[in-house]
């Protein structure tokens, strides 16, 4: 929907509540933190919403009827860098690097499917939804080359007690630093995922700085720009129930992120911010969950295919409309004076950009999917209204950096570890060509990152190298072989 008002949204952001139990996402008050820095956010919070709308028609149009699952073949994943920030007792219960490993794959697997419409918990979408169901057409892969050509397995992990704060933009900026924590990639080429624990608001799930925030006065440094998610929500989780996350609510299916990359793309809670208005309500708020301190006209998130909600869902509502989802205080009620005239089916719930569960997530709209596309893609030529440059989006570098999600050469080549799997009382070998490059260290973690053995290879060097592993417990290791100019790590199974 499409009515706004600047100061419903600057009282809105200034006096947002605490942070309730359930999933909470930090957006709301990283504006209100850009608009008490520089109050022309309000006008530009109100215009970027509003173009939302233009933007995904432009979008479609201009795709006409080449799907943007075609478009999305055309590019490149977009590299992923994790950055896990945590100390010591929460990188065991994560599993050690075992289990952050195991975490980071998953997670990469689940926004795969989240945003190419690959996910199997669809079959629950309600069926007056299905027609709306839409991919995205963006897949995302691990980083495997950091920014200085150096071999990575896609996540860094930092182990300290440094508590991080909110700071002055709510983004949790001190652990964008090198000084407290870890910097940034280049965020042309890398999108940056932070993984720590908010010591000060525990029951916060995540917070995503766009690019569009780094722009103008006012605006967050450009090395902000990336998602923070709470360590807990990395993917799909594997340690006990009492190590998830507190609040009693299903955050272990990675939805977190898949939730936070929409922002990341631009688009905007399906309620639209308002505190339990609906867009046409005044100057009464919504019953539900609503401010009764609140008057004037409420906001939407600026798509026409979400229809008019009042504020947050949570947990994993049942479906009451046939067909359809539930509605809340904003339901369709043609009686209602300036109330919309639309197909009656229900609120976005089942959205990725809602507040409900990880089982209850299932979907973005088409005007959703056709927003966040174009902050990425480009039509390649050939498709209707495309020349063969199209519009770029903002975000569009990301997908034009193939060889990042490559493990470097560093003059090794051909390498490999066998026998894979292994019996416990024998050797391992590993091989490799190198004509110009020195094997220095052998190591072997377990699957919580627990170090299990480690050699230091000197002398004259083959191209290949046998140590022994008698002892080691049945399982699954991690070997990680560091030659002079980068390391290559490899998965092998002990039997």
């Amino acid at each position: 929907m499409k009515l706004y008002k600047s100061t419903l949204l600057l009282l809105f952001l200034i006096c947002c509540g605490p942070v309730r139990a359930q999933r909470s996402c930090g957006i709301e008050a990283e504006k209100a933190a850009m608009i008490a820095r520089d109050s022309s956010w309000v006008r530009r919070f109100d215009e970027q919403r509003a173009s939302l709308q233009s933007i995904a028609d432009n979008y479609k149009k201009m795709m006409g009827s080449h799907s943007l699952e075609r478009v999305s073949s055309t590019v490149a994943p977009v590299p992923v860098i994790f950055h896990i920030i945590v100390d010591t007792q929460q990188y065991m219960n994560m599993g050690g690097e075992g289990g952050i490993i195991r975490r980071v794959d998953s997670q990469i697997v689940v926004l795969n499917r989240d945003y190419n419409c690959q996910n199997a918990d669809s079959s629950m979408i309600p069926s007056s939804w299905k027609a709306l169901y839409s991919p995205v057409g963006v897949h995302f892969a691990l980083a495997h080359t950091d920014p200085n050509g150096k071999s990575t397995p896609g996540y860094e992990i930092l182990t300290t007690d440094y508590q991080f704060t909110a700071g002055p933009y709510n983004d949790y900026s001190d652990a964008k630093s090198a000084i407290n924590g870890l910097a940034g990639w280049d965020d042309t080429r890398y999108m940056n995922v932070w993984c720590i624990s908010f010591s000060d608001n525990p029951g916060l799930l995540g917070i995503t700085c766009p690019k569009s925030f780094t722009v103008g006065s006012g605006a967050e440094p450009a090395a902000d720009e990336g998602v923070c998610i709470n360590y807990l929500a990395l993917g799909c989780q594997t340690v006990p129930a009492s190590l998830n996350f507190p609040s009693g609510g299903n955050y272990s299916e990675g939805r977190t992120l898949t939730h936070e990359v929409g922002h990341f793309f631009e688009i905007w809670h399906t309620w639209g911010d308002d505190r339990g208005l609906c867009p046409w309500q005044t100057p009464v708020p919504c019953p539900n969950g609503g401010d009764p301190t609140l008057s004037g006209v409420g906001y939407d998130d600026g798509l026409g295919d979400t229809p008019p909600e009042g504020d947050h869902q949570y947990g994993n509502p049942a479906y009451t409309i046939p067909g359809g989802t539930y509605y809340d205080c904003c339901e369709y009620n043609p009686n209602v004076a300036g109330g919309p005239n639309m197909q009656p089916i229900g609120i976005a719930s089942l959205s990725f950009i809602n507040y409900t569960d990880d089982d209850a997530m299932h979907m973005f709209t088409a005007d959703q999917a056709a927003a966040m596309a174009s902050m990425v893609l480009v039509p390649p030529s050939g498709v209707t209204g495309a020349t063969g440059s199209g519009t770029v989006g903002e975000s569009y570098s990301l997908t034009q950096n193939p060889g990042l999600l490559d493990y470097p050469s560093v003059g090794i080549t051909n390498f490999d570890v066998y026998p894979n799997p292994s019996p416990a009382t024998g050797n391992l070998t590993v091989t490799f060509d190198s004509s110009s490059d020195k094997l220095v260290e052998i190591q072997l973690t377990n699957a919580i990152g627990q170090l299990a053995a480690k050699y230091e290879v000197t002398g004259t060097q083959a191209h290949y190298y046998t140590f022994p592993i008698t002892g080691l417990a049945a399982g699954i290791y991690f070997i990680r072989c560091t030659f002079a100019s980068g390391s290559v790590t490899r998965k092998i199974s002990i039997k």
